[in-house]
């Protein structure tokens, strides 16, 4: 008589829509971090119309995108606090998304943003989800001892 193996417990024993959401943020991450450096960098070593500004306007931004991506690596561990920043941070994605949409006239991008966010919370506040994430916590804590 055999016994199964226990499930693994690693990133791959989520949800396939967990992963696909945590890819989006992931992208997210990514590109906010690029971007508050961006301004940053630019406003310390460029030549800006407002210095002051923008140095304080990137560092904003890099601080929020290393929240991002602390929530990133919490989604990739399968931690389930990771949810709840993941939804806020997509919230603001979808706040964005629909400025460039009516705001600036960038509508192509902005519907793609809008999407990816929208995406990305239909999947995380899905009861499934949580209760998936659940289970992954208790073999966790049962692999650990």
């Amino acid at each position: 008589m055999t016994d199964a193996a226990p499930a693994p417990v690693g990133f791959r024993s989520l949800p396939v829509a967990f992963r696909a959401a945590t890819g989006i943020v992931a992208l997210e991450t990514a590109v906010g971090l690029g971007f508050s450096l961006y301004i940053l960098l630019a406003s310390v070593f460029g030549h800006p119309v407002h210095r002051d500004k923008g140095i304080s306007e990137g560092a904003y931004l890099l601080v929020l995108g290393l929240g991002m991506l602390a929530t990133t690596i919490g989604m990739l561990r399968g931690r389930r606090w990771s949810r709840s920043p993941a939804i806020t941070f997509n919230l603001i994605v979808v706040g964005v998304g629909y400025w460039m949409i009516s705001g600036s006239g960038r509508w192509a991008l902005g519907a793609v943003i809008v999407l990816l966010g929208v995406g990305a919370i239909g999947v995380l506040v899905r009861p499934s989800l949580y209760q998936a994430l659940e289970e992954h916590h208790r073999r966790q804590r049962a692999e650990r001892g």
